[in-house]
């Protein structure tokens, strides 16, 4: 018999197979688990060096694996401010951050931030129709040109001096598929929502270099470590991103991923989906031309990494009106948004998506499309039912991502019919609710509504769609999975639609690695699948559902190598 590596006894270990069964050992060789089982069966593996990790009963999973990241982003983001709730709960806590940074650079120098949120900003909450404009940053900035990120990532707030930097002016017109917000007398209030907008400033901000987007590689891969992930679905790298968050979304990070892993220093698995387009924009002519004219890195291991994917945005967030839906606005009666693609029709719009999709289903890659509102998710569902029909031999397993915003159960139903999984994101319904219910009325209370869509048969997938801070904990995210309460009110929305533990832990394991095709080498723990695996500090089986986000991660190892180590003691 052939002794292993290492191998990890008296654990409470989840395999997350299909039975979801428990054992309690597992034998490690050269990164890859040959066996599971109990204490017994795994004793014979051990030899004169193989490395015994006592559990202690402690539970062991299988890495996680965020289905939905912006990972180059989220290593930016730890350079700028974190204007994230609850660091900025006022105007006056935002002033404060920014006027602090403001001491610290020369004037002239951009001021970056992110994650700033006007539905968690005090004086907004309070005065309906409030928001957040430049002049709430005019004040402390004058010499500074400044850009926030909005929570959302599809939007951004700049003050005056960034607008004349960018030669903003009131007659500059809306770019095709953006939206430039103006105030009552047409003057630019300094809030630009969706790619083509954000565009026109973004292009004036300084470029990382190859070296910072390297080292936030690096630090949010040793974050994710942190948190029990080996694995995650960077979503939106390439062309379209070029200029996009000062170059974290651009196709160089799709060197330097290659970079790292050629000199070994990946220490989670990635799949990279490529963004095509040109100025904010995607069309069917900006993919094809970028499909035709794009070096992709080759001779890398796909279960490393992975690029096959291409990433489309189908529509905005229905926050900023820019979601596409079937029913008007509850807020702004006549007006139901519209798509990211060309055309003056709904029709048209369609079926410029549809061919963008047969296009990547005919070049062979996996297609994700970001579809929020109803009229998107199900716009997308039919463009990858079309391109399977037209070609069926391709099993590319397109998904939808953020369907669980407002899918409806006839569209789960067909998703289920034809395998099309949906990249969710629950750990950010704690502060979508109530915000939500102001813009498209009742239905919002049902957002996330993981169960029906489980109940259907659609394999769910959990992600993050993280840009900083907590999201990137996957207990929080299974936390609001299982709750559905509001951190904003504290109330709990449709508690019908939760799902349990066992389900939760499903979407950041193996369905994770459904979603990718590579559930035949990781997403569970049994013989024949890598050996990525988190150690857990309590069982999550058993605390509070409302404490789940409390639960820690104590060791976390990739393809047989600890990769991250809270507590040796579990080492012998």
């Amino acid at each position: 018999m052939e002794k292993a590596d290492s191998v990890f006894i008296n654990g409470k270990v989840v395999t997350a197979d299909k039975d979801f069964s428990f054992k309690k050992a597992i034998a490690v060789k050269d990164g890859w688990i040959i066996d599971v089982g109990e204490n017994s069966d795994i004793k014979p593996y051990i030899g004169s060096g193989t490395r015994i990790m006592d559990l202690k009963g402690k539970v062991i999973l299988p890495g996680a694996h965020d289905a939905h990241s912006h990972g180059v982003v989220f290593g930016a983001n730890h350079l700028c401010c974190d204007c994230s709730f609850p660091k900025v709960k006022t105007i006056g806590d935002l002033q404060a951050m920014l006027a602090e940074k403001a001491r610290e650079l020369p004037p002239g120098k951009w001021i970056r931030g992110n994650g700033i949120n006007s539905d968690n900003i005090e004086e907004c909450r309070n005065h309906p129709g409030r928001g957040l404009s430049r002049r709430d940053l005019d004040a402390v900035t004058p010499d500074h040109p400044v850009i926030l990120v909005l929570w959302s990532g599809h939007g951004v707030l700049v003050n005056t001096r960034a607008l004349e930097i960018c030669g903003i002016q009131p007659t500059t017109k809306d770019p095709e598929s953006g939206v430039i917000e103006r105030d009552e007398h047409g003057v630019p209030t300094g809030v630009f929502l969706e790619s083509s907008a954000i565009n026109l400033i973004s292009q004036h901000v300084p470029l990382w270099t190859d070296e910072e987007l390297r080292s936030f590689i690096l630090e949010y891969q040793r974050i994710l470590n942190e948190q029990g992930y080996t694995s995650y679905t960077e979503s939106t790298l390439g062309p379209g991103g070029n200029e996009r968050d000062s170059g974290a979304s651009g196709e160089r990070n799709i060197h330097i991923y290659k970079q790292l892993y050629d000199e070994g220093l990946l220490t989670a698995r990635v799949s990279i989906g490529v963004y095509t387009g040109c100025q904010g924009i995607q069309s069917y002519e900006s993919m094809l031309h970028d499909l035709d004219t794009m070096k992709l890195p080759k001779d890398m291991d796909p279960n490393w990494l992975k690029i096959s994917m291409l990433k489309i945005f189908c529509d905005g967030v229905h926050l900023g009106h820019t979601a596409w839906m079937m029913e008007d606005y509850y807020d702004q009666p006549g007006y139901h948004g519209r798509s990211m693609f060309p055309g003056d029709t709904d029709e048209e719009q369609e079926e410029e998506l549809h061919k963008m999709i047969m296009l990547a289903h005919q070049r062979g890659y996996q297609v994700a499309a970001h579809a929020i509102g109803d009229r998107s998710v199900k716009a997308v569902i039919d463009g990858y039912i079309k391109a399977k029909q037209a070609c069926p031999s391709r099993n590319l397993r397109h998904y939808v991502i953020h369907a669980d915003s407002f899918a409806t159960n006839e569209m789960a139903q067909k998703a289920a019919r034809y395998k099309i999984p949906f990249s969710v994101q629950p750990g950010l319904a704690d502060y979508l609710f109530e915000p939500s219910l102001d813009c498209v009325g009742p239905r919002a209370s049902r957002m996330f509504g993981l169960r029906e869509f489980l109940q259907y048969g659609v394999v769910l997938a959990g992600g993050s769609d993280s840009l900083n801070g907590e999201y990137c904990n996957w207990r929080k995210a299974l936390q609001s999975a299982v709750t559905r309460r509001s951190a904003i009110t504290g109330r709990v929305y449709s508690p019908e639609l939760a799902i349990s533990v066992e389900e939760g832990i499903r979407l950041f394991t193996c369905n994770g690695a459904y979603q990718e095709n590579c559930e035949q080498v990781r997403g569970s723990i049994e013989i024949g699948k890598v050996a990525d695996f988190q150690v857990l500090d309590q069982d999550i089986f058993q605390v509070d559902p409302e404490e789940i986000s409390s639960v820690g991660v104590e060791m976390t190892m990739a393809g047989g190598k600890v990769v991250y180590c809270r507590n040796s003691q579990i080492e012998l």
